[in-house]
């Protein structure tokens, strides 16, 4: 697929994709279940309570440290976990899209019981390309994310906010933002020197961090209509 731009026809699709395959609690008023209520961050302390699922299916074995006798319950996605009982079998199949993002989990502990949030993220995937035409550099890609339930493995993720990025001595320095179309596209033009690129999505409530291959070559443009 060709995009064009300032004149330019950019190389933005045909690009390989590999399957997407696959933490802190936030404490909250609740009604006591059996025991004393909390609401202090330590005392709701449980791991992990962030999980990327991606296409595969997960085993996850969850904690609470310190304790002998605890429980952690997320009703939404039907965890229900305590000592001999600490694996969760995720099955990205039994889930939807929809799923994805905080909720809410019941934490007792040694007879004391607190409300925390557990997040479930979908991974998602960058890709990029980079085309010089001095004294332009037209940076795109796309980007994708997992699928829950039946069907597509993973679709494009429209209206994100894609950091484009740059080496320096002192680490990557974010130089613009480009948002994605329906298509899950990106693209946009920079007056810019050669430089290593990179692109890069922050997490959502719903999607993990994404960080795009280094692309340190570029491709040359040449108006072939001259």
């Amino acid at each position: 697929m060709f995009r064009r731009l300032g004149g330019v026809s950019v190389i933005v699709a045909g690009l390989a994709f590999t399957p997407l395959t696959s933490g802190s609690a936030l404490a909250a008023p609740a009604s006591s279940e059996g025991g004393t209520v909390t609401t202090a961050a330590a005392t709701c302390a449980f791991t992990p309570n962030t999980l990327v699922l991606g296409a595969d299916p997960r085993a996850v074995k969850f904690a609470v440290p310190g304790a002998s006798d605890w429980r952690v319950r997320v009703p939404d996605l039907e965890i229900d976990a305590r000592p001999g009982f600490q694996v969760k079998h995720f099955e990205p199949k039994k889930y939807h899209n929809a799923d994805a993002g905080l909720h809410q989990a019941t934490i007792s502990k040694d007879g004391e019981s607190c409300m925390a949030r557990f997040r479930l993220l979908r991974p998602s995937m960058l890709t990029l390309v980079v085309v010089h035409n001095q004294p332009y550099r037209y940076i795109g890609g796309q980007l994708v994310r997992a699928n829950y339930g039946k069907g597509a493995v993973r679709s494009p993720m429209p209206g994100a906010r894609v950091a484009i990025q740059y080496r320096t001595e002192n680490g990557w320095k974010t130089t613009a933002h480009f948002t994605t179309n329906k298509k899950g596209i990106f693209i946009g033009r920079l007056k810019s020197p050669k430089r290593t690129w990179r692109a890069m999505l922050e997490q959502t409530t719903t999607t993990a961090k994404s960080v795009s291959r280094v692309a340190a070559d570029e491709t040359e443009y040449k108006d072939t209509a001259r």
